[in-house]
């Protein structure tokens, strides 16, 4: 039996107790398991990423949903909704309610009302903050109401009582910049003077209440210190914080286990409840404000001793996990990559870690498909190097497949994304302490993946571009020796027979032949210089851009009897280096014979201006023609002209554009144009 866990991240200790939990029963009951990270992401039923995990990838029999920390990414109320994603799939819902479907819950309520009572009856505190998780959580609104009804109900016997209502997001961090929001409302520009110092504040989980215990050893304020705090979950950082966290329990181990079980009989045919629960418990320490309990020498050595190996461990492995992203933050290749993995996956102590990349990158809409194919980039497994993948001529093979190489251990899904775009993936174990690590480092990975791939694409360009170059340079060439050799060579054959003619001539010869023979020779010069300006435009070196530019538009003109219109609007103070004048000549140059051999247009406007945009300035160089325009395949297929074009912006830092030069045809006008568009940022 294959089981899947989706979850939203393992980042902390509420998902890490509910997997370990579910990974122990998993074992003894013979069952695989293999644990999906969404990370965030949004469940919708016709995309890859949204439907993900999916059954046809990994053949699974079903799926435990942790909906307590996934629901505010989903949406998903109902069993119909499920089976749009996963078909007829088991399924069991983890920390909320599902209509239709076999739901796992604990049972809080009770043990809220019992901490709640000895906070206002045993330490008779009266000013209360209340830190709730997100808006949209229902545990952190059902939580948020059930506080507010208690209290409401404590101010019916002590209308003394008050209380603030503040929000986070269940982590540290955002419980720090609520407190910070409290105390800076009561006493910043908006004062709220009815607004009290808390006694105490009271955290919808264990992150926010250490988020708490932070910003209040940190305040300057005075008597902050004393105020008290209470958390809930009961996680194993709460016991070793100074004074340790009171707090609600919830038996996650165990709700781990009672959801094995529950699919377990689910995926086998049998009934099983809709509804489950399992009780929590309040775990009174001192944070709440009650006095330090008397704890025998082996007990209190045996905390100390887990609080520093915990120290330890997590010194290791943020060392480690730096280490890795200042290997992985070079100029790496593929090859760099994974030896930096190796090493350091073997310092974490970790046997079983693989990263496969995706041939093309997927968006987070992508729609589902029945076989991802990916490509092993480094795959360890049981300790040891897999290097001999199956895989196709391609070098791939479809996820399914490979997770069937590695199926016999329980493993961790993990994508590797840059934003929106998706690179590939992971599947690792590994311990408990190194799993909100390998988080970091999968960052790490997925950054370095694209850059390596970023970086080749560059080369391939690069060298394509170069191959280009070659091409047109020996292009250019051969136009120049046919130029020579079919017009001028000839012009001077002519001129030389011409001049043999009458050398043999028994009379004087007549002035209008001599001025024959000096319009063929004046002619031969003009066609010379020309050839020699097409080559080279030395007039940029004397007259400048402008001028050269406006003499190309006229014998363009004149050449090709299509009207050019020639536009310069560059301030004097704008001066260009030897190599941007001659790009941009020669970038219009190429347009303009493009225009000439292809467009079938009657105008064509050559501009160059300076644009503004923001604190940045450009000169923006167009050439705009009224012809047919360029099809999408010829766009798709660029030849040597436009890659001549695109090299040449490329090697002035400028941008490249070819395209339509109206976004629709106009009437009456055949074709849409094209429009070649360089700009170059000026400082």
């Amino acid at each position: 039996m294959r089981i899947g866990l989706v979850l939203n991240i393992l980042d902390e200790e509420y998902q890490i107790s509910l997997y370990r939990g579910i990974k122990q029963r998993a074992a003894e009951l013979g069952i695989q398991i293999i644990c999906f990270q969404e990370g965030n992401k949004t469940f919708v039923s016709d995309s890859f990423i949204g439907s993900f995990p999916r059954k046809e990838y990994f053949n699974l029999d079903g799926i435990i949903l942790l909906t307590s920390v996934v629901f505010d990414n989903c949406m998903l109320s109902t069993n119909d909704d499920l089976t749009r994603i996963w078909g007829k799939l088991p399924v069991v819902s983890v920390g909320q309610k599902i209509q239709g479907v076999p739901s796992l819950l604990i049972k809080t309520d009770d043990s809220i009302k019992e901490l709640m009572e000895h906070l206002v009856k045993n330490h008779e505190y009266k000013n209360f903050v209340y830190i709730g998780g997100t808006q949209t959580h229902q545990d952190s609104i059902n939580r948020e109401e059930l506080f507010t009804s208690l209290i409401k109900q404590a101010q019916k016997e002590n209308p003394q009582i008050n209380y603030t209502i503040m929000h986070g997001s269940f982590s540290e961090q955002s419980a720090v910049r609520a407190m910070d929001d409290f105390f800076s409302n009561k006493t910043g520009t908006k004062k709220d003077n009815s607004r009290k110092d808390p006694d105490i504040v009271v955290c919808a989980n264990d992150n926010m209440a250490i988020g708490v215990y932070k910003y209040l050893n940190l305040s300057q304020k005075a008597g902050v210190h004393k105020i008290a705090v209470t958390g809930f979950d009961d996680i194993p950082q709460g016991q070793f914080t100074i004074p340790p966290l009171t707090t609600v329990h919830q038996p996650l181990d165990k709700l781990g286990e009672e959801a094995v079980n529950m699919i377990f009989d689910l995926v086998q045919g049998k009934s099983v409840p809709l509804e489950k629960s399992v009780e929590s418990h309040v775990i009174y320490r001192e944070s709440c404000g009650c006095k330090k309990s008397v704890e025998d020498f082996e007990t209190l050595r045996s905390s100390y001793e887990k609080m520093q190996s915990s120290y330890v461990v997590s010194e290791q492995m943020l060392s480690i996990t730096s280490h890795i992203g200042r290997d992985l933050n070079n100029d790496n290749n593929e090859a760099d990559l994974v030896s930096i993995i190796d090493y350091n996956i073997a310092m974490l102590g970790i046997d079983n870690f693989c990263i496969l990349k995706f041939p093309v990158k997927l968006q987070s809409d992508s729609p589902a498909t029945e076989k991802l194919f990916v490509r092993p980039v480094y795959v360890k497994y049981k300790g040891k190097r897999l290097n001999n993948i199956p895989v196709n001529k391609d070098g791939l093979l479809s996820l399914g497949d490979f997770y069937e190489l590695v199926q016999q251990q329980p493993l961790v899904f993990k994508y590797l994304n840059v934003g929106n775009d998706y690179i590939g993936c992971m599947l690792y174990d590994a311990q408990e302490a190194s799993l909100p690590y390998i988080i970091l480092i999968s960052v790490d990975i997925a950054l370095t993946l694209n850059r390596i791939e970023a970086n080749e694409k560059r080369k391939r360009y690069a060298d394509h571009l170069e191959s280009e170059v070659l091409k047109i340079s020996e292009i250019e060439r051969q136009r120049f020796s046919n130029d020579l050799h079919d017009d001028i060579c000839q012009r001077l054959a002519g001129i030389s027979m011409l001049c043999r003619s009458y050398s043999k001539l028994d009379t004087p010869v007549q002035k209008s032949q001599m001025e024959e023979l000096t319009k063929l020779i004046s002619d031969t010069l003009q066609r010379t210089r020309q050839y020699v300006h097409n080559s080279y435009p030395v007039d940029l070196d004397t007259i400048g851009l402008d001028a050269s530019l406006s003499n190309l538009c006229a014998s363009f003109e004149q050449q090709s009897e299509i009207k050019c219109k020639y536009e310069w609007k560059l301030p004097p103070e704008i001066v260009l280096d030897k190599t941007q004048k001659l790009n941009i000549f020669r970038i219009i140059q190429e347009a303009l014979h493009n225009v000439m051999k292809h467009s079938k247009a009657k105008n064509v406007c050559v501009s160059c201006v300076l644009c503004h945009k923001e604190d940045e300035s450009f000169i923006v160089v167009t050439v705009t023609d009224d012809g047919i325009g360029i099809s999408n395949e010829k766009m798709n297929n660029s030849g040597i002209g436009l890659n001549s074009m695109q090299y040449r912006a490329n090697q002035i830092g400028a941008e490249f554009y070819c395209g339509a030069a109206v976004a629709e045809p106009v009437e009456g006008i055949k074709g849409r144009g094209t429009k070649i568009e360089i700009k170059m940022r000026i400082e």
